[in-house]
């Protein structure tokens, strides 16, 4: 078997890129809920953290599955 067909490997990416997604959106809005609570500006924050999460982690992603190709 090579290493490319290893089905160990494809379930450790797609595990690792469903939880690098989801820490990085989580991270995101619980820092925007933060600025939010100390601003006092309700869903701006929260809305741009979970954007910037979701950006951050698209990016890392990308990065993720480049170094496996």
């Amino acid at each position: 078997m090579s290493k490319i067909d290893n089905p160990w490997r494809a379930i450790t990416l797609v595990t690792l890129i469903g939880v690098d997604m989801a820490i990085c959106v989580i991270a995101g809005v619980f820092l925007g809920k933060y600025l939010d609570g100390l601003f006092a500006t309700n869903p701006l924050f929260l809305m741009i953290g979970l954007l910037a999460g979701l950006g951050i982690g698209v990016y890392s992603v990308y990065r993720i599955i480049r170094g496996y190709l």
